[in-house]
């Protein structure tokens, strides 16, 4: 989620609190762990402040007994869409107003549609649906396998600064919803073997929840085995909004009235069946954008990655070959490199040639080390620097990466990331809404933490630090640090 440019980015934790994610903040001269009473006028709770010795805050809830029914409510199917609705807070004395000076757009978009071909076409439509729309479980045919089937939603909040909220919640138009849409039923199922195989392939990663390692079909291009479900990251910029999804085109988007506009090829840049990639990273000191894109094969992949300015002009593209089937779905970058991790993957040539489903063409190596890209930026050809990451018992593979930065003049590069330990979990696939209880959630979750990885790029040694051991996900900086030093990350 990017922040627009008219948006206030003091605000950035008030954003977050109202999107059900609250942050507290502390001083930074005394290492320490502390119990603060996060007090104002929005809501008052505790939360344990944790100091490091290189003031990084880390700020978690004391623990309590999660809330397992709230929690399933996210992974329930949305049938109303909102055009546009005009909010006001109720004051009392929990819950207080919109600062006026707050001005800005939040975006917002993930999984939203978990009952394919469930949400009516106009009735002016001269196609109908043979089957009306289908509630959640009641007909197990229509249900996706894995949450991160669901088709894209987004959701927009405009604060104008006179105390209300105008809100907007659509679905993303894509091609797959818009055909399951009009047959009322489900008609990509490309990923299901996979997904039947329950959490625990590759190492416990490979349907990991919510956010699985394999996100998509081997098949390449445009085909029914491969769903583009524009799910993944709304990214607003230079006053276009797009959504995001590995391996397929992005979403344009109005950001207004958000209808879609159909696959985006980036004014020419990319090409109809470019599998582009579900990451973007803000450089706010060159007003820059970074994506990237993969096409892989059983060998070889080619990595594509992308600068744009603030224009949305494209100033930077450069080609690199990375060794074997590369699995990519994050990356970081500083002001000299861009950050890639690379899983150990080997391929089975011939399912990947026949069948090309994920977990019949590749083997997570437990034994074999995850390599770490140093990309320079700015630069063709080969990769800058590729470093074997050194095992400790915990897979380094498929990092969920928060921000990097350089420090000593470009020879230490430091990353924050969130590293997830899959060895027990469950062998059998859960259905929907697969995490009614803590212990269905503790079946198909992997265990997640919080790690800081800090690489010297001249010995290619790398070190790694437990910085909190909190189940944690989807981890942010504010947007202005970026590239650069933070003090802050902010977890859900």
């Amino acid at each position: 989620m990017y922040f627009p440019v008219e948006s206030n980015m003091k605000y950035l934790p008030l954003l977050s609190l109202i999107s059900t994610v609250a942050y507290g903040f502390v001083s930074i001269n005394t290492p320490r762990v502390t119990v603060n009473r996060f007090k104002q006028k929005y809501r008052s709770r505790k939360y344990v402040s944790t100091i490091t010795d290189d003031g990084v805050g880390i700020i978690s809830e004391r623990p309590i007994p999660p809330d397992m029914d709230s929690y399933v409510l996210g992974y329930k199917s949305v049938f109303e869409e909102i055009p546009c609705a005009v909010c006001k807070p109720i004051v009392d004395e929990n819950v207080g107003v919109i600062p006026p000076d707050l001005v800005g757009t939040y975006f917002r978009s993930g999984p939203a549609m978990f009952s394919a071909g469930s949400l009516l076409p106009p009735k002016k439509s001269i196609v109908q649906p043979k089957q009306p729309p289908a509630r959640d479980g009641k007909d197990v045919e229509r249900m996706v396998k894995h949450p991160f089937e669901g088709d894209g939603g987004i959701l927009g909040v405009t604060f104008s600064g006179d105390g209300t909220a105008t809100v907007r919640y659509r679905f993303v138009r894509t091609n797959a919803f818009t055909n399951e849409r009009k047959r009322g039923a489900k008609l990509y199922s490309g990923m299901d073997s996979t997904r039947n195989e329950g959490p625990s392939i590759a190492n416990g990663q490979g349907n990991d929840f919510p956010l699985p390692m394999f996100r998509h079909h081997l098949m390449p291009g445009l085909n029914k085995k491969r769903k583009n479900t524009s799910n993944t990251r709304a990214v607003y910029w230079s006053k276009k909004l797009i959504t995001l999804w590995e391996g397929g085109l992005p979403y344009k988007l109005d950001s207004l009235a958000l209808s879609s506009e159909g696959r985006s090829q980036l004014g020419g840049i990319l090409i109809e069946s470019s599998p582009f990639g579900g990451k973007a990273v803000y450089d706010p000191k060159r007003e820059r954008m970074l994506f990237y894109s993969n096409k892989q094969d059983s060998d070889t992949s080619e990595l594509n990655l992308f600068e744009f300015n603030s224009k949305f002009r494209l100033v930077h593209k450069a080609v690199h070959q990375l060794p074997g089937f590369a699995v990519l779905n994050d990356f970081a970058a500083t002001e000299n490199y861009a950050i890639f991790i690379q899983p150990p993957i080997s391929t089975n040539k011939m399912q990947f040639l026949v069948s090309k489903d994920p977990v019949k063409s590749l083997t997570m190596q437990q034994q074999s080390y995850s390599i770490l890209h140093l990309i320079k930026r700015g630069t063709e050809g080969s990769v800058t620097k590729s470093i074997s990451i050194p095992m400790d018992g915990i897979s380094d593979a498929d990092l969920q990466l928060c921000n990097a930065y350089e420090e000593d003049s470009g020879n230490v590069i430091v990353f924050d990331a969130i590293r997830s330990d899959g060895r027990n979990l469950s062998q059998t696939a859960k259905v929907w809404p697969w995490t009614p209880t803590l212990k269905d959630f503790q079946d198909v979750t992997a265990k997640k933490s919080l790690w800081r990885y800090t690489v010297k790029v001249n010995d290619g040694s790398v070190m790694k630090e437990c910085l909190s051991d909190v189940q944690t996900s989807f981890c942010v900086v504010n947007p202005l640090f970026s590239c650069q030093k933070h003090r802050f990350i902010y977890i859900q």
